[in-house]
């Protein structure tokens, strides 16, 4: 063989191994691609048995906090109407047992963040941490009470105890309503769970919401050695100022997160059953106001339609939220009556007579209250729309 043909040769085997080295590059990376698909699939098989048990958890940390505010509701008008108590109520023991079943959930879901590292990465996560840290404030705030009652006896609604007991419930239900939306943002849009739910938890959000504010502002905070209950006059004030600018808020939430027409109305739906159920059926003597509480779901309605941007008119679809917080704000009254009807029934009575004993025979002064709150809670409620509209689209739920 010649140098020319040593140099074919040397040529050929060359070519041979850079197609040889083609075919390699291109085996691996199909290889790679491949086993990319697959730690892809099984990293979204993960995600999804992860999102599935914190759903779970999140739907046990609902009953929990549902069934505790029902309760605690429920006790409240049992110690108004002067019931003779024992810890077996009723109350008490539909109270306690939501207590306990939100203590699970939160230790189910501290287990499932421990555990799982696919839930402590995900965006879902807050919501499993926020409903921890709600079971650990209710923790603390049972042994807290007991003391408190050791030391100052008897007290009423206000108290550190009390408000500690009420922030865990809303920090808990946070996390419920993050861990809900965050799912359905990122799994499950048709998850028909997650539909159920969020509005369910908007409205028990609401509802707990109420009862914070209502530790300021009724007159059932006078105990065996303190006596918190407020200035009749500044607790009106805070109401006009307060409520109908936070149920605004919470509406336009629960509109927005689940952005179809029926939110919102179902979430005031919740909160009304929630109010109805424990203060109104729970009073016999109240039986008579049932009829006034179809006004609120009708304006809720009409609320819940204005902000679906359903109606063509460029003025309505320009004012569409402040028209909505008007009408929402104008019922804020009736949306927590009978207890902050307490707090305006103050100012009429006298000689140490309790409001809510009056209550029954007093629906004429009753709506003339109603009446008189519409102007000044339709301005807060337009107030609280523009606030969620221009400062919580920043802070969505969906992240």
């Amino acid at each position: 063989m010649g140098l020319w043909g040593f140099a074919r040769l040397f040529g050929q085997e060359n070519e041979r191994l850079r197609h040889d080295e083609k075919k390699r590059k291109c085996l691996n990376i199909i290889l790679f691609s491949k086993k990319k698909d697959q730690i892809l699939k099984i990293s979204n098989n993960q995600l999804e048995i992860s999102s599935k048990l914190s759903l779970y958890s999140f739907v046990i940390s609902l009953c929990g906090v549902t069934l505790s505010m029902w309760g605690a509701s429920w006790d409240i008008t049992s110690h108004l109407l002067r019931i003779p108590e024992t810890f077996f109520t009723p109350s008490h023991i539909v109270l306690y047992s939501g207590v306990g079943i939100g203590l699970v959930s939160a230790i189910l879901n501290l287990i499932l963040l421990v555990v799982k590292k696919q839930i402590r990465v995900s965006p879902f996560a807050l919501g499993s941490k926020l409903i921890v840290l709600g079971g650990i404030m209710q923790i603390v705030a049972g042994p807290g009470d007991f003391y408190w009652h050791e030391l100052f006896g008897i007290d009423g609604l206000l108290s550190p105890t009390h408000i500690t007991l009420a922030l865990g419930v809303l920090v808990m239900l946070t996390g419920v309503m993050i861990g809900f939306a965050r799912i359905r943002s990122n799994i499950g849009q048709n998850n028909k769970i997650i539909q159920a739910m969020l509005p369910i938890s908007f409205g028990i959000f609401w509802f707990s919401i109420m009862w914070l504010i209502f530790f300021f502002v009724l007159p059932i905070s006078d105990g065996d050695t303190h006596n918190l209950n407020p200035d009749p006059h500044v607790a009106i004030i805070i109401s006009f100022l307060a409520i109908p600018f936070v149920f605004s808020i919470v509406f336009w939430s629960a509109s927005k997160t689940l952005n179809i027409f029926g939110a919102s109305t179902a979430s005031a739906l919740v909160f009304v059953m929630m109010n109805v159920t424990s203060n109104i059926l729970t009073s016999e003597g109240l039986w008579s106001y049932l009829p006034w509480f179809a006004a609120l779901m009708m304006c809720a309605i009409i609320a819940d339609y204005l902000l679906s941007n359903r109606i063509k008119s460029e003025f309505v679809q320009r004012h569409c939220e402040k028209i909505s917080g008007s009408i929402l704000g104008s019922m804020f009254f009736m949306f927590s009556f009978p207890m902050l009807s307490m707090t305006f029934l103050e100012i009429y009575v006298f000689n140490d007579v309790f409001p809510y004993d009056i209550l029954p025979e007093s629906s004429n002064t009753v709506f003339e209250i109603w009446v008189m709150t519409i102007i000044p809670g339709a301005v807060a409620g337009i107030l609280g729309m523009m606030f969620a509209s221009r400062k919580l689209n920043q802070i969505t739920f969906k992240v």
